[in-house]
Formats: structure tokens, sequence, C-alpha cells
């Protein structure tokens, strides 16, 4: 007897589509929403699906923006970190030492070059703070600082010792943030994945009672959500949006064309001395983003606007950015 084909809803393809594909979920998510909530207005046999949904979007939502935050912060976090280790190499012109250069420098001052102090207080010379691993730099230099302050009858050392604890410090500071962003992202995704499960778990649930409301009329289920999200390929990043604008009035950022292969558009900000922050994400389909009440602006303080665009991919380069200083 030849297999019979199993129903198209017998597996939860929401599940199965958008694993690693977290902006797929959200486009899902975003598209379903409202087309289940017009599709089935009014029909009390919905409500328990329905409120499933709605909780589980909402947490996808918030899941999304501190996974984008957190993306936005831990590059910040590594440039500051690698940037303060390659000053001590970084020469100011070309005619003035680099920071690690004029250590030496002092101490040889001090030493015999490569005579048993100097090797006792510099063992690897200058490649331990360049060739090492990024850990054993950083270990390098709070060694390097010890061994000089205990030249008590040296204080010219000491005094080395000083600024080199003081570099040394301030690098592991950045480590730490850096290791911290890193840790957050990761805390962000895992905890993004129970939220996938959770949401294809309340998609399934809410065909499952279309089929089970509709068993008279089941081509009815497919008007709760966009077939083609899950039967279509992959698309391309999208491409940013051509302009911006910013109405503070209206608290409002719009571009005037939704760019090429967008389904929906992101609102970002940041200030003098902070990183790039998600506000909102738009409804699909949508040009402009109004900020809500919760999105503060201290007065006084000069602000950068931008959008960028989404779909199941990705999300784009940045857009045009808007200048304003919030009254």
């Amino acid at each position: 007897m030849a297999a019979t084909d199993s129903s198209k809803y017998a597996e939860n393809q929401f599940l199965t589509v958008t694993a690693g594909r977290f902006p797929l979920m959200g486009e899902i998510l975003a598209d379903t929403l409202p087309r289940a909530t017009a599709a089935i207005a009014g029909n009390p046999d919905f409500l328990t699906a329905l409120g499933r949904l709605q909780t589980a979007a909402a947490a996808w939502d918030s899941g999304e923006t501190t996974i984008a935050n957190a993306e936005a912060a831990l590059p910040a976090a590594t440039l500051a970190f690698e940037d303060k280790l390659a000053s001590l190499t970084r020469k100011p012109d070309a005619d003035s030492n680099s920071l690690l250069e004029t250590w030496d420098n002092i101490l040889r001052s001090q030493v015999a070059y490569r005579g048993p102090l100097y090797q006792t207080l510099l063992p690897g010379g200058r490649s331990s703070f360049t060739r090492l691993t990024l850990e054993a730099r950083l270990d390098a230099l709070r060694d390097f600082g010890i061994r000089l302050s205990g030249q008590n009858g040296k204080p010219a050392l000491v005094a080395l010792g000083t600024t080199v604890a003081t570099f040394s410090d301030a690098a592991r500071v950045l480590r730490t943030a850096q290791t911290h962003a890193k840790s957050t992202l990761e805390t962000a995704r895992l905890a993004q994945e129970t939220l996938r499960v959770h949401a294809a778990r309340a998609l399934y649930g809410l065909i499952g009672q279309g089929m089970s409301v509709w068993n008279d009329d089941p081509a009815r289920v497919d008007t709760l959500w966009n077939v083609h999200l899950l039967r279509s390929t992959p698309r391309r990043i999208p491409a940013p949006p051509a302009d911006t604008t910013w109405d503070p009035a209206t608290r409002t950022l719009s571009t005037t064309v939704l760019p090429s292969r967008a389904t929906r558009l992101e609102a970002w900000r940041s200030s003098p001395g902070s990183l790039p922050e998600l506000l909102l994400t738009a409804a699909p389909g949508t040009t402009a983003v109004a900020l809500p009440a919760t999105v503060t602006f201290i007065p006084g303080t000069l602000y950068q606007l931008w959008l960028v665009a989404i779909n199941s991919k990705g999300r784009s380069e940045e857009g045009p950015v808007r200048s304003w200083v919030a009254e």
C-alpha cells in the first residue's frame, strides 16, 4: 500500500524553518499578529490562542531589541580594548616615540640594556606586549609594573612602575567590559532561542485552533498568516533608507520610500559618549516610526537619529543620520 502524504500542518514548520533564523521569526510574528487579529475579530474561540501569540510576540520584540543593543555594544567594547593595546606601539608622529619605546628608554637609562636586571624586569622584551595572546599581554603588563615598583633604589623605575600599572589597570577594565559585552550578547541569544520555541508553538497553536474552528472550511486557516514567508528562499539584506526626516513635534523618524527588499524599519539613536541604541521597530510596510513617550530625551543633549531597514535576512546599513539638540 502506498504511503500517504501527511498534512501540511502535521509538522510545526514555524519551529523548523526559523531554526537559526531569528530575523525570519521576527518577520513572521510581525506579519501574522495583525493578520490573525483581523481574521478572527469577534470570535471568542480564538481568545486563548491569540492571547498566547500576543504574549509571545511582545516577548520576542523585547528580546530582539536586547540583542540589537548587545550587538551594537560588543564592537564598541572590542574596539576600545584593542585600541588601548595598540596605543602601546602607536607613534604620535614620525618624530615621537611610542609609549612602549618611551618605557624601554627609561628602563635602559637606569639599567644595562639586556643586562641581568634588564632581563629580570623585562624578560620577554617588548614582544611580551605585542605578540602574545591578549590575556598574556595583560598579564605581562601587570607583572612588568609590579617588578618595576619593587626597585626601591631607583625612583625613576618606581615611577615608571606606577605608570605601567595605571595603563595595565585601564586595559584590564576595558577587557572586562569587552568580555561582559560578549557574555551579554550570548545570554541574549540563548534567551531568544527559548522565545523562538515559545513563539513557534504559539503560532502553531493558532493554526491548530483555526483548523478546529473552521473544520468545514480549512482553507481559511491560510488567512491567518503569510504562507510565502515559510516557503520563500532567504532574501538578501535590504538596502539602507535613502533619506531620513526627523520631526521633533511628533517624535517621528521617517523615510520617503521603504528601501528595496525591506519589510520594516528600525529607529536608532546615539548621543555623545553613548552606544547606538535601538528605540523601536515599526510595523510592516510603514515608512515612519513614531517614538512613544517611554523613549525620553535629555534637554540640551545632542542626539544622532537614523533608520535601519530590516527583513527576514537581517538589517541594512544605517540610513542618513539626523542631528538634533533635545529641548
